[in-house]
């Protein structure tokens, strides 16, 4: 799944520039044993660790810290449920190397419900160095939330913020000044554009061979949409209306055990149709949002999910989101939403 991340978010950024004088430039992802990080492109990066795999337990913890000089950490925590294993009972605490941390409660999707400051104070302060990080419940159980990777992770935080060296650093604390860490970047605004109302003769061209031809010469060596050159007759390529000349071509891809991709061109609605590639790994297009979209699972199951968006702005589909869902670790729909890239859509 973050390989997969990684090409797309890379193959975005042509598509970006041709839509728009300064797109926005999609963030990182990074995975080192128990943790992984996803820094957006304002600069806000979110950590999250997780319970070993193999502790029978689905707790997860998200550190989130904005760029820009002084901004403070904030920390949310996560049970997990399966539908099998067993999850903490009645009241929790936070432990961390021994020491009592106070009363916690899981955060779950309430963005607002965050751990107290003097909780992060204690996770911040043992998490670059061992950690042994537990959530005590009611009946005397331990809970264990992995320190493996924690420290790589926050390091790679800390760089992408350009905080190295600084007060505020999380593992390489310096000197250099605080107001040398690059401010927080705005986030970017993206205005849909109006779609054209259909034509009767639109839905022809969802059979017309001409136009599949011109879909495949797109491709040249590219093996990503393998149904569209190897099916036996033409494929039926759905069809939708942009402008009073164009209209964007939906064609099947490729078809797995739990995903599907489609691809998606804008052509001119009679030839020569000169399509231009939008993308070879969308799902469909909503066009009351007027946006295209995708959504993949990192397994079967469902634990892990990585998206991605493009809204049309009246010219071009530009890339909108991007995000995941976390590490897989037997969560539906995993723990948290991770974004690499965030706009405004009005």
């Amino acid at each position: 799944m973050y390989r997969l991340l990684s090409v797309l978010l890379a193959s975005l950024l042509p598509l970006a520039s041709q839509a728009a004088n300064t797109p926005p430039t999609p963030g990182i992802e990074f995975v080192h044993h128990d943790w992984i990080l996803a820094c957006d492109n304002t600069g806000t990066c979110r950590a999250a660790g997780y319970s070993p795999e193999k502790a029978d337990s689905l707790l997860g913890l998200m550190l989130e810290r904005a760029g820009g000089p002084g901004t403070a950490v904030k920390a949310r925590l996560r049970v997990g449920e399966d539908g099998e294993s067993a999850v903490p009972e009645g009241s929790m605490r936070l432990h961390v190397n021994g020491r009592d941390l106070g009363p916690v409660q899981d955060t779950g999707a309430d963005e607002a419900v965050m751990l107290r400051p003097a909780q992060v104070e204690g996770l911040l302060a043992a998490l670059p160095g061992q950690a042994r990080i537990e959530v005590i419940d009611s009946s005397g159980t331990r809970w264990p939330i992995s320190d493996r990777g924690a420290a790589a992770v926050l390091l790679k935080m800390d760089e992408v913020q350009g905080r190295v060296g600084t007060p505020g650093a999380l593992v390489r604390r310096g000197t250099r000044a605080e107001a040398s860490v690059p401010a927080a970047v705005a986030k970017p605004v993206i205005v849909r554009g109006v779609l054209a109302a259909g034509r009767p003769g639109d839905s022809g061209l969802g059979s017309s061979e001409a136009l599949r031809d011109a879909l495949i010469a797109t491709l040249g060596d590219n093996d990503d949409c393998p149904r569209l050159i190897e099916y036996e007759g033409t494929p039926e390529m759905v069809i939708e209306r942009l402008d009073g000349h164009h209209v964007l071509v939906q064609a099947l891809c490729q078809m797995g055990a739990y995903n599907y991709s489609n691809g998606f061109w804008i052509a001119r609605d009679q030839p020569p149709f000169a399509p231009e590639t939008v993308t070879l790994e969308a799902e469909g297009f909503s066009r009351s949002d007027r946006t295209l979209y995708a959504r993949y699972k990192g397994r079967g199951i469902g634990d892990c999910v990585s998206g991605w968006d493009w809204a049309w702005d009246g010219r071009r589909f530009q890339p909108s989101s991007a995000f995941s869902t976390g590490l897989c670790r037997g969560v539906a729909g995993g723990h948290w939403t991770l974004p690499t890239l965030v706009s405004t859509v009005r």
